[in-house]
């Protein structure tokens, strides 16, 4: 099983792109479907996720054709008819569920490969991501499910009435779902307490880029079906989360590094922004090209509460938590979205990290899965074997073990490469000892 090796502790120095981003992606990839047209779809990791959901257009009929590293041609006008999906293509990504309304839209109904022994809908296991959470939106956006067998389960299309949804809780899935499935029904749908954050609204963006009627307003969005898409070339926009990994690498080293293509407003970096100020970074998130400086002895720990966006994001307490073991002072990590996202924690304690596990009160632990920590900085790592439980998980182990004294090597690599482009080539570009083994 292939590894990461990492041989620290190191500094790096040099230029860094950001990736496209991740997240919307992986549902960019779905829309030449909606439309039964081409698209060339620029600015698309190469990563596990968005190979995947490549893989499972082309099951389904697409014609894909990579014209260059990152952009893509998707052809879905020879698609007539949804075929069942795959188990091992449904459950990869927590995303390939995105492709059911469209499915079921278009051709009345969808089959899936399950997996009886599951409860989750794919992806990383972070908690509150249960495949049967889906079935009751689904059922409110016109579709049925019923189990054919213990290892199958259909949908069809019972109305195509629009609707007015108010997702339950500000759910990236439940949106898409409810935005989706809003084209193709005949009338205005309306839908409430959607998400906001910048990957979703690209999506919004690459819909009415291709001819979808929707209007935004301050707090919904309205669709008017059915709507007859075009196809066109669209680019994704950049991976903030990308950013924030080589942001916090760049400081737990202590490094000089240039992160080039940041965009604060597209990004939405505002809740990063107060956070970083807060633990006295100097930085300017507003610049196109962010040069970060040596200044660990002068930054201090904080509080940080991390949700969904306009907030500070859930994935990015992941993501600078080796930077709260080097800088002085004592910080507090709230999660309030996932029941299971610290468990990096428990894997960088063996690196040596001291820190301690607390309940709070308004977020209370599920299943005895922490959601709230205390940590003391100015620590020192030391190499170990650890484990990248999840993506973001592992970008933090990557972190770490440049860092850390010694060698570390990282199994489970599978979900580093779920969602991210060439890692290890772009840290070896910036001076940093890393290697895969086998």
């Amino acid at each position: 099983m292939k590894k990461i090796i990492i041989k620290g502790s190191t500094k790096l120095s040099g230029v860094v792109q950001i990736q496209g981003a991740k997240n919307s992606a992986m549902k960019h990839i779905f829309v030449p479907l909606i439309a039964q047209d081409e698209f060339i779809l620029k600015n698309i990791p190469r990563i596990g996720s968005t190979i995947k959901h490549l893989d499972l257009m082309k099951f389904q009929g697409a014609d894909i054709d990579w014209i260059d590293k990152n952009s893509v041609k998707i052809n879905c006008r020879n698609i007539s008819t949804s075929k069942k999906i795959p188990e091992d293509l449904f459950y990869y990504t927590s995303d390939a569920n995105k492709i059911i309304p469209i499915l079921v839209s278009k051709f009345g109904k969808c089959k899936v490969e399950i997996n009886p022994e599951r409860t989750d809908r794919g992806g990383d296991q972070i908690g509150s991501r249960k495949f049967d959470e889906i079935i009751p939106t689904l059922k409110t956006l016109g579709i049925e499910s019923k189990y054919k067998s213990e290892r199958l389960i259909e949908f069809r299309l019972s109305s195509t009435y629009p609707y007015k949804y108010k997702a339950p809780i500000k759910s990236f899935t439940l949106s898409v779902l409810a935005l989706f499935s809003a084209l193709f029904k005949k009338g205005t749908s309306e839908i409430s307490n959607h998400i906001t954050i910048p990957e979703f609204m690209d999506i919004v963006n690459l819909l009415i880029a291709s001819g979808a009627r929707i209007k935004l307003t301050k707090n919904k969005i309205f669709v008017q079906g059915p709507t007859k898409l075009k196809g066109i070339t669209y680019t994704n926009i950049n991976d903030v989360h990308d950013f924030v990994t080589w942001m916090s690498a760049g400081l737990s080293t202590n490094s000089n590094l240039l992160i080039e293509d940041v965009d604060y407003e597209k990004m939405g970096l505002k809740p990063l922004d107060v956070v970083l100020k807060k633990m006295n970074v100097k930085i300017d998130l507003h610049q196109q090209k962010i040069a970060l400086l040596p200044q660990l002895e002068k930054m201090k720990g904080t509080k940080i509460i991390a949700g969904t966006y306009p907030d500070f994001v859930t994935e990015w307490q992941v993501l600078i938590s080796p930077l709260l073991t080097q800088i002085k002072g004592e910080s507090k990590v709230i999660e309030t979205l996932y029941a299971n996202r610290m468990q990096h924690w428990n894997e960088m304690r063996k690196m040596g990290i001291q820190f301690k596990f607390f309940q709070d009160p308004k977020y209370p632990e599920v299943e005895s899965l922490p959601r709230a920590v205390k940590i003391n900085g100015n620590q020192k790592l030391y190499g170990a074997k650890v484990d990248a439980r999840d993506v973001r998980t592992g970008a933090a182990l990557v972190i770490a073990g440049l860092v850390a004294k010694g060698d570390t090597e990282i199994e489970n690599i599978e979900h580093i490469e779920r969602g991210y482009e060439n890692l290890v080539g772009r840290l070896r570009s910036l001076g940093a000892n890393i290697k895969y083994s086998h």
